[in-house]
């Protein structure tokens, strides 16, 4: 009886461990604030939405019969950069986000009405065409930098809930392996602390680990990926090959220690207590 009460603990103790280690991969990938951050900078994401939004701007500016001159100095790296971090401030603290396009508009006036002048010509901003165009060029920048401020401050409100929940969890987690971990080692105090039970748990949750790992390769293609433009595609194959990375170096770890685990166990089975003690 007591063996199969163990067997059941350690299987249990094995569902724990694996939830842990994919709750552990998340708080220190997708659930930090700071982690994306890094991310975003490993993928030069600042420079390609700077890149991807001038494009954009080109393509109204066309349509307006201006010419790319207007777009000079509309707004600096280093204000894309801090609207950027916002968001991402927002989406994990519940902060609502704002995003001021006002001095971009303000630069573009300024630059429309240097080149027109030059043209011997004058510009009036109340014409329902201009307003379109200035128009247009503030949401593209916001479109670009948030996809949508109202998505965003929605995601946020919801996300920092989750993180809040994910921590207690998480803790909850972690008590109930030690917990369970001391059952064993108290049922099978005299038959060498549970050793043979707990590895077995390891061996386990690294091997699902893996083959998970190898289930999630086998039918994701990364280069398939498309989320709302090139640059936020990069950071997430990034954020993924990343998680993928850490799943592979945790699940082989496990697997090992509880090798070694059973290893020790069996060489202290036989050589100390004998062999007949595990009959």
């Amino acid at each position: 009886m007591k063996k199969i009460i163990s067997y059941i603990f350690s299987f249990i103790l094995a569902i724990l461990i694996i939830i842990i280690c994919f709750f552990t991969i998340l708080k220190s990938t997708v659930m930090s604030k700071e982690y994306v951050i890094s991310k975003l900078e490993s993928a030069n994401y600042f420079e390609r939405i700077n890149e991807e939004i001038i494009e954009q701007f080109k393509n109204y500016t066309i349509q307006s019969g201006l010419t790319d001159s207007v777009l000079e100095n509309l707004f600096t790296p280093e204000k894309l950069e801090k609207d950027i971090k916002n968001v991402i401030n927002s989406i994990y603290t519940g902060e609502k986000l704002e995003i001021d396009t006002s001095e971009i508009k303000e630069n573009l006036k300024e630059n429309i009405l240097s080149e027109v002048e030059k043209e011997g010509k004058t510009v009036d901003f109340q014409d329902e065409s201009i307003k379109e165009y200035l128009s247009a060029i503030e949401n593209a920048y916001e479109s670009q930098v948030s996809y949508s401020t109202s998505t965003v401050n929605s995601i946020g409100n919801t996300f920092s809930k989750i993180l809040k929940i994910f921590d207690k969890v998480d803790t909850v987690l972690y008590i109930l392996a030690i917990v369970l971990a001391l059952v064993i080692v108290i049922l099978n105090i005299k038959d060498i602390i549970g050793v043979k039970y707990i590895s077995t748990s390891l061996m386990a949750s690294g091997i699902f680990i893996l083959l998970t790992k190898i289930l999630v390769e086998t039918n994701m293609n990364l280069q398939n990926i498309m989320i709302i433009n090139q640059a936020s595609t990069n950071v997430i194959q990034l954020v993924i090959k990343d998680i993928l990375g850490k799943v592979l170096t945790l699940g082989f770890t496990l697997s090992i220690v509880g090798v070694i685990s059973c290893l020790i166990y069996n060489i202290i089975l036989k050589n100390i207590f004998g062999e007949g003690k595990n009959k």
